[in-house]
């Protein structure tokens, strides 16, 4: 069976194999289908390693509403919105959130 597949099968067949392969794997941080949290810290992360920051609210179809903040290593964090550090950072514009 595998011997009778034409080069266009075997093509398309290890294409579709790259494509599901690429679209589940890496670290995505799509603001436009962001990773809900499940829970929050409020443990403060310095601003300056700080790399991507994203508001999650119920309104983008998440139950927690918390900032989703990813350093410069690519390590993520939930951060409460209450938390008084990142409130203070956004307030003073150190920090922006999308």
């Amino acid at each position: 069976m595998w011997t009778t597949l034409s080069a266009a099968r075997w093509v398309f067949l290890l294409s579709l194999a790259a494509v599901m392969i690429l679209s589940t794997s890496g670290d995505s941080f799509n603001p436009i289908d962001p990773t809900c949290c499940f829970k929050v810290s409020n443990s403060s992360i310095k601003v300056h390693k700080i790399k991507e920051c994203y508001e999650l609210t119920r309104q983008r179809g998440c139950r927690i509403h918390a900032y989703l903040v990813k350093n410069k290593a690519g390590k993520k964090a939930c951060i409460n919105p209450e938390a008084r550090w990142i409130v203070d950072v956004i307030n003073r514009g150190k920090l922006i959130c999308n």
